[in-house]
């Protein structure tokens, strides 16, 4: 009987080891929905940078009550295609932080690399809650905040929303 157990305890040691030993002590598993969301924010970046801002915002915005604010909207397009000549080529992307604040929010934030200067792009999506969905059932996260500045030394007061 005593051996039985030594077996299934290496067994199980060795299934941690083969299929869930990916995750570094002290880290948390990848949260599906920052991924996706965060997927969704690179496209969007990427389109930034390749001047395709107007089809860019309106993919990341689908669904959103921001599309009904066009002036806004114009804004901010005009805003975002100033930023090659301000500061300079595109060069990277790279996300900063991304936490859920509950359930049905997520904050996000992204380094936009340029030549010259950094910029930081904040997104805020939000999801209503559903009464008759589970929450992990309802997807339909949309864009309630983007913006953007370079107000880098903000970064290290806030460095902690990882």
């Amino acid at each position: 009987m005593v051996q039985k157990d030594w077996v299934a305890v290496g067994l199980l040691a060795l299934a941690a080891c083969l299929g869930g030993g990916r995750i570094a002590p002290g880290e948390e598993p990848a949260d599906p929905v920052v991924e996706a969301l965060g997927a969704r924010v690179s496209r969007f970046l990427e389109g930034v940078s390749r001047a395709t801002t107007q089809a860019a915002y309106q993919e990341l915005l689908a669904g959103s009550p921001l599309l009904k604010q066009t002036k806004a909207i114009e804004t901010l397009v005009t805003k975002t295609d100033e930023l090659k000549d301000r500061y300079g080529l595109y060069r990277g992307l790279e996300r900063i932080s991304a936490r859920h604040v509950g359930n049905d929010l997520v904050l996000m934030r992204y380094l936009y690399k340029c030549e010259n200067s950094p910029v930081v792009f904040y997104f805020t999506f939000y999801r209503a809650p559903r009464p008759e969905t589970p929450a992990e059932k309802n997807d339909n996260w949309r864009v309630i905040i983007v913006r953007f500045d370079t107000e880098l030394e903000l970064l290290g007061l806030t460095a902690s929303l990882k």
